[in-house]
């Protein structure tokens, strides 16, 4: 019969090895970095219950948010209302989406010159400048310039 401190050894390990699992059930075992600097509130480098509680309910927002907009496309890609874009659609849809994509893109320019142009504008308005004289043309002899005549013939003025 083994003695009284094996079989002691023997429970505590199995007992550490139970934990070690229970804890991984908990935790999911590959965290990625981003995922522990975001949710690790605590920054002892694992996820408590309450911080895989907020990751999943976060993942869950995020896939319902994704559906929501995969809906939204679908109800307005599908021509055929066969419930999936065929190849045409599909084309469609991402003509569409280029689209409202260079539109965002050419407002995002639009906004960015604007600020540019305002942050420019004390600027120009600080410094004081010299008042511009009208350009003054020499004078044209008319009697050089050929008038035309209704026909399209051009004649001479005297």
């Amino acid at each position: 019969m083994p003695n009284s401190p094996f079989l002691l050894r023997l429970a505590a390990a199995g007992l550490l090895t139970a934990l070690t699992l229970l804890r991984a059930e908990d935790t999911p075992a590959s965290v990625p970095a981003s995922v522990l600097k975001r949710y690790d509130k605590n920054k002892n480098g694992t996820l408590e219950a309450a911080e895989v509680a907020k990751w999943e309910a976060d993942k869950a927002a995020a896939r319902a948010k994704h559906k929501t907009e995969r809906d939204a496309l679908l109800a307005k890609y599908d021509a055929n209302h066969d419930g999936r874009l065929d190849e045409a659609e599909t084309a469609d849809a991402k003509l569409g989406m280029e689209k409202v994509r260079a539109e965002r893109i050419g407002e995002k320019i639009m906004a960015r010159a604007a600020a540019e142009k305002a942050a420019r504008e004390p600027e120009t308005a600080a410094q004081p400048s010299a008042p511009i004289a009208p350009a003054t043309e020499p004078a044209k002899d008319k009697s050089a310039t050929p008038a035309m005549t209704e026909d399209g013939d051009a004649m001479m003025m005297k």
